[in-house]
């Protein structure tokens, strides 16, 4: 079916965002081909709705992404001629996260594919997971032939994904998870372990700020996922010869503290991912012990610009994760939720494991009222799952 659009009577926004995909969808601007479409801009949030009369299809949004998703509904069938169509989100975010660091970096022009579709489906947010692959001026060793993005290249993909309402954000790391620059003998003196950073090394945070000085001038987003997860450890390596041994956690937050410091003066306000503080609070390290336990003292020293990202991609109980979004606002959060799309080690996407872990996420987001849900898409140990 054929869909047309007046450019003279559609938002400016919306115009541009029609025109951008022109060639992706059957869409039509200012003939009288196929239905007409109107669109109408409603303050109640996270809703879109689509209503037919005779030839002309009315389209009340919130915002682009739920126009977005009501375009969707009427490409996929889901929209009747005869009936009105309506939906509305609980989550003021819905993202996806990929990952372009595990040996497949994703081209520009397929990056716009993806987010082409994830306008169809309503998200409004996307995370490059990025551990070095991103060139850094005076850093030739970061991401060597790694496929690293260049700067022009990070803001053609914000660019376009900013005329379709989706924000960009940088998923970078910070601490630990470096193993493929670290193993670079440029890097070895703000080496600790085979892939954490040393903590306390001046040239350690001199790296984090041109990191984030990337970032910052590349993307229009004031937001930033520093990572911080899995540093199982951190200052037992080299740290620990030159310094002696210190308490995990201690070492955990004066590193966060002085990146958080870094992103203050450069105007991003950063998230981490939460394992540590749940893995340092219990005695096997587990990030989902019931039994751990953060010291009121460590909690006092989180710095309150940092969101934390809780992430979970294993449990099938809703009940679990209305337990743990419930352990991360007892720690003075209002925790952004990361599920998860099973791409990882495996040769292709595993449905049966998905659909039964984020269902019992979904339910539980949607009944503790989370307000920024999004969907991991991992490549670990090579990235041989094909992401599309």
């Amino acid at each position: 079916m054929q869909f047309n659009w007046r450019s003279n009577n559609t938002p400016q926004d919306i115009d541009k965002a029609l025109k951008t995909l022109e060639n992706f969808l059957p869409f039509a601007r200012n003939t009288n081909n196929g239905r007409q479409l109107l669109f109408k801009k409603t303050r109640q949030p996270r809703v879109c709705k689509v209503e037919y009369t005779g030839q002309t299809i009315t389209i009340t949004y919130s915002n682009t992404a739920q126009v977005g998703r009501a375009l969707g509904a009427l490409l996929s069938g889901l929209v009747l001629p005869e009936k009105q169509y309506a939906e509305e989100t609980p989550f003021e975010t819905l993202g996806i996260m990929l990952d372009c660091s595990r040996n497949a970096v994703m081209t520009v022009e397929h990056l716009k594919l993806w987010l082409n579709r994830l306008f169809l489906l309503g998200y409004n947010m996307v995370m490059l997971y990025t551990e070095d692959t991103y060139a850094i001026p005076g850093e030739p060793w970061f991401g060597y032939q790694r496929g690293a993005y260049t700067k022009q290249e990070i803001k053609a993909i914000d660019d376009y994904a900013s005329i379709l309402g989706i924000e960009i954000i940088p998923c970078i790391q910070t601490l630990g998870h470096l193993e493929k620059i670290l193993r670079h003998q440029a890097y070895k003196q703000i080496k600790d372990t085979q892939s954490v950073m040393m903590v306390g090394e001046p040239a350690t945070y001199a790296l984090i700020e041109k990191m984030i000085k990337f970032w910052k001038s590349a993307c229009r987003t004031k937001r930033i996922h520093i990572g911080m997860d899995e540093t199982w450890d951190l200052g037992l390596g080299h740290y620990l010869y030159k310094n002696g041994y210190k308490d995990g956690f201690h070492l955990f937050n004066e590193h966060l503290a002085r990146v958080i410091k870094i992103c203050r003066k450069h105007g991003l306000k950063p998230m981490i991912w939460s394992d540590m503080y749940f893995r340092l609070g219990s005695k096997t390290m587990n990030y989902y012990d019931p039994e751990t336990t953060i010291p009121r003292n460590v909690v006092k020293q989180i710095p309150k610009e940092t969101d934390l990202v809780y992430w979970d991609y294993y449990h099938t109980n809703k009940e679990f994760y209305l337990d743990w979004i419930s352990r991360h606002r007892k720690l003075g959060k209002e925790p952004l939720v990361a599920s998860g799309i099973r791409t990882s080690n495996k040769y292709w996407y595993d449905h049966r494991l998905t659909a039964k872990r984020a269902s019992a996420c979904l339910k539980a987001c949607r009944e503790a009222k989370v307000k920024e849900l999004f969907f991991t898409q991992w490549g670990d140990n090579g990235a041989y799952c094909d992401h599309d």
